[in-house]
Order: structure tokens, then C-alpha cells, then sequence
């Protein structure tokens, strides 16, 4: 009775999809891309992993801010914060540099002619060039949270006494503040009440959030300066937003936003939406951003979900509890955890393991309706094929969306140009829907799957069952 039917794909490079139901998804999709590189276009490819950058800080607690930074003589830096101790870490030690501003409250900084300018909460700002923090120069405001380098000025912003001013230097000079050279400050007309949450700057303009909405600037000098409403949706977290080259990035209550210029466009829409709108505390969300690999973390779950910004494709990633990010010049993406019983700093998307710990990856097919949804169909064999040399994969099958708690191993050649395996007489599996998922352990390539299904109602029929 009835006709075998097959459906597959051979290029696992469309991503997790959450935005459409689990039957609709593509071919080249998955339900669940989990601990996968959404920037490999070979195919489903195990994501890298972490290795801890210098040693332990046995203090325990968050760390508030990371910083990384490359002085023009070509000495690297990473700067951090614990509690109201700033610190200079390297290999070997986590150095005090200085000491004040609120505790637990994140620091910003940014540097700009050799200078990097250090703010944080309850603070004045400060200066760091290798040495001990020192009071910055040149009248700044008398306190700032936010710092951002845009056409060659220093901006700062988050000064409680005035809530919605961002204050900018002298060109290429940090320290001087002096009107007639060219500095001066920007004081938002609108803002309702409403406080001024973060600063990030492109090469082509400098954004300023608000809890309720978002304003962009634009112009070379003080002479051409133009700032408009971006858009009336705000920044939900303090961590919310990155920015690298021509585009930066933020957190909303209802969406991942990405901005060029003026250009403003939502990312999370076509494929991501339920993912992200069913984060429970979107105030515990992190972006991190290296390259074209944009991490959007929740670290109130543990939690996040690598995007390829450019190619439009997601992937979930598991254990990642990373509250601060950035990257260096040399692409080093670093991060610190939200807590734990010592305080650390790590190196992502660098190694194949996550410490010690080997990573596993998981990819699970559509929701297949073998072109009759309305029909059971036998779930008759499954073909995999992926990259000589992948390791174990345990193949787990389903049926109208849920796990029949069935599965089994199948192995590959390690060696040539292509490596298949599979599994047929799985024909107590019957589901108006049959589907897959493949999980495998360390790195590796899923090529593609093939799954067999016997339609059990002939053509002219109508499904009874």
C-alpha cells in the first residue's frame, strides 16, 4: 500500500528557524541548530569553543565590563572590572589599576589618540595609558557612563545632572573640552524624561539609547552635526548593543535591530522572532560581536544564539553565560562571565572544546509531510552524509513533532571526500509528520539527510487513519 517518498537536502546551511511553524520550515533548515557556526556554508559544522584567557580571580563575582585595547605602539591590553576594582589582566595577573564608581555597575571605555578614556557610574572620568587610572583633563563633564570615539571626538554621556546631554572633545584630543576648539554638547529637546542608556558609534554615525526610543547622528564637525529620531523602540538591557565598522547593533523589547548610517533594519523577523520574544528578562541580554558572527546572549539562561549577520542564518549555542564582550584588533573575542564561584576572563570562537569539555552538536530535520499531510506515513530509512572523519551521531527519530524516544549510532570513514550512513526498518515510526535529529560530539561537518517515508494511503484514497 502506498508509495515510498523521499525528502533531504544536501547543504545544511539555512539555520535554526523559530519564526514559522516546525512543518514549514526549509529543507536546508532546522528546527534546532544548536552549538553549530552559522558562518561555515559547507554545512552543519560544530561551532568552536573557549579557552580561558590568564589566569583566575578568585573573587567570584560578575565581571562588569571588558575592555580590549591596542596602543599605536603595538602593546595589547584587556581591561576589566569586579565589583569597584578596575583591573589591567594578562596572562599572568589581574593587576589593580584603580579603584571607585559604583559597585557592580558596568564601565565603558574607548580610546582615541593613544588615550583610552575609562567612565563608569559615580565616577569622574578617567584616563588609562598603561599605568594607573587618572583623572581626565580639559573640563569633561563631571561624571559619565557611556564613552564612544565619532569623527575623531570623544563622547561622553550619562551624567546624572544632565541626564540627556553627550558631551564631545576637541578633535583627536580627549582632554580638552574647550568650546572654541571645537567641542561643545548635545542636549536631546524630546526626550520626555527619559535618560540617555548607551552610546555607539559607526564610521558613519553615533547612536544615542533611550529606554524608549533611539537617536542617530550624523555630520563631520559641529558645524554640519545632525541628530534625528531613529526609531521610537528603545534599548531593554545595559549590554544590549555593539557596534563594529559600518553597523552596529541593539536589543529591543520586540527585536534585534541593525543600523547603517540611517538605514535601520530588523534581523530577528524573518527566521528568529519566537526565539527572541520568548526570552523571559530581556534586561539580561549581551551582544559580542566579531567579524560577520554577531552573539546575541542571554545570560539569565545560559544561553545564546550566534547569527551570521550578513547570510541572515542562526544557530543556538549552549552554556554561554557571557554579561560583557568585546573584540581586539586582532579579531581576540573576549568575554566575562555573570558570576560564578571564581571570576574569569575567556577567549571564544578559538578552540575545539569548551575548556575541557567537548562540544556537542545538534541539527533536527523539518517536520516532514512527504507532500500529503493529511497521510500517515512509515518512516522506512534514513541516509546521512557528512565529511569523513565526524564522529558518533546518534540519529533520534520523530513523529508528528515529538521524540518516539528511538535512536540509533551510526559511524563514518575518516577518510576520501565523502562519507555516508544509515539506518532502514524503522517502520514502527508512523506519523501524519516523521522527522530527524542528528547529534554528534567534537568537531565536524553534516553534509545533508535523506529520509524515506512509505505513504501508506494509495493515490485516489482518502487517508482514514
Amino acid at each position: 500500500m502506498g508509495k515510498i517518498v523521499r525528502e533531504g537536502s544536501e547543504l545544511l546551511t539555512g539555520g535554526e528557524v523559530s519564526s514559522v511553524p516546525p512543518h514549514a520550515v526549509g529543507l536546508n533548515e532546522a528546527i534546532t541548530a544548536e552549538n553549530l557556526d552559522p558562518r561555515d556554508t559547507q554545512g552543519a559544522t560544530t561551532r568552536k569553543g573557549r579557552a580561558q584567557f590568564g589566569i583566575d580571580n578568585g573573587s567570584g563575582v560578575a565581571v562588569d565590563g571588558v575592555k580590549a585595547w591596542t596602543r599605536d605602539a603595538g602593546t595589547d591590553y584587556v581591561i576589566s572590572r569586579l565589583a569597584t576594582t578596575f583591573y589591567h589582566v594578562s596572562a599572568v595577573s589581574w593587576a589593580s589599576i584603580g579603584i571607585g564608581g559604583t559597585s557592580g555597575e558596568i564601565f565603558s571605555a574607548a580610546p582615541l589618540n593613544n588615550v583610552m578614556v575609562v567612565v563608569v557610574d559615580g565616577l569622574a572620568p578617567q584616563t588609562w595609558s598603561g599605568v594607573n587610572l587618572a583623572a581626565l583633563g580639559g573640563t569633561p563633564p563631571a561624571e559619565a557612563k557611556y564613552a564612544a570615539v565619532y569623527v575623531s571626538k570623544m563622547w561622553l554621556a550619562g551624567d546624572d545632572a544632565n541626564p540627556q546631554t553627550k558631551t564631545f572633545s576637541a578633535t583627536n584630543n580627549p582632554a580638552d573640552y574647550t568650546t572654541a576648539n571645537d567641542a561643545g554638547s548635545i542636549t536631546t529637546q524630546d526626550g520626555g524624561g527619559d535618560s540617555i542608556r548607551g552610546l555607539t558609534a559607526t564610521r558613519q554615525s553615533l547612536l544615542t539609547f533611550y529606554r524608549n526610543f533611539v537617536d542617530v547622528l550624523t555630520g563631520d564637525s559641529p558645524f554640519d552635526f545632525r541628530e534625528d529620531r531613529l526609531i521610537n523602540r528603545g534599548l531593554v538591557s545595559k549590554t544590549g548593543y555593539v557596534s563594529a565598522g559600518e553597523v552596529a547593533f541593539f536589543a529591543s523589547d520586540d527585536a534585534i535591530y541593525a543600523v547603517a548610517g540611517r538605514a535601520l533594519s530588523d534581523i530577528t523577523g524573518q527566521k528568529f522572532r519566537k526565539t527572541y520574544l520568548d526570552i523571559a528578562d530581556k534586561s539580561k541580554i549581551s551582544l559580542g560581536i566579531k567579524g560577520d558572527l554577531l552573539l546575541v546572549v542571554d545570560y539569565g539562561a545560559d544561553k545564546a544564539y550566534a547569527l551570521d549577520y550578513k547570510r541572515g542564518v542562526w544557530a543556538s549555542w549552549t552554556g554561554q553565560s557571557w554579561k560583557v564582550m568585546d573584540t581586539a584588533n586582532d579579531q581576540t573575542f573576549y568575554a566575562g562571565h555573570d558570576g560564578g564561584s571564581t571570576t574569569q576572563i575567556w577567549k571564544l570562537d578559538t578552540t575545539t572544546l569548551d575548556g575541557s569539555t567537548a562540544i556537542t552538536a545538534k541539527w533536527r530535520t523539518p517536520d516532514l509531510s512527504m507532500g500529503w499531510p493529511d497521510s500517515t506515513k512509515t518512516f522506512a530509512a534514513v541516509k546521512v552524509h557528512a565529511k569523513p572523519g565526524l564522529g558518533t551521531t546518534t540519529l533520534s527519530y520523530y513523529k508528528n513533532g515529538l521524540s518516539t524516544g528511538s535512536s540509533t549510532d551510526v559511524t563514518f570513514a575518516s577518510t576520501g571526500g565523502h562519507a555516508w550512513a544509515g539506518r532502514s526498518g524503522q517502520s514502527a515510526i508512523k506519523g501524519q509528520q516523521i522527522g530527524l535529529q542528528m547529534q554528534w560530539s567534537g568537531a565536524g561537518t553534516m553534509y545533508g539527510w535523506a529520509i524515506y517515508g512509505q505513504v501508506v494511503t494509495d493515490d485516489g484514497e482518502i487517508p482514514n487513519d
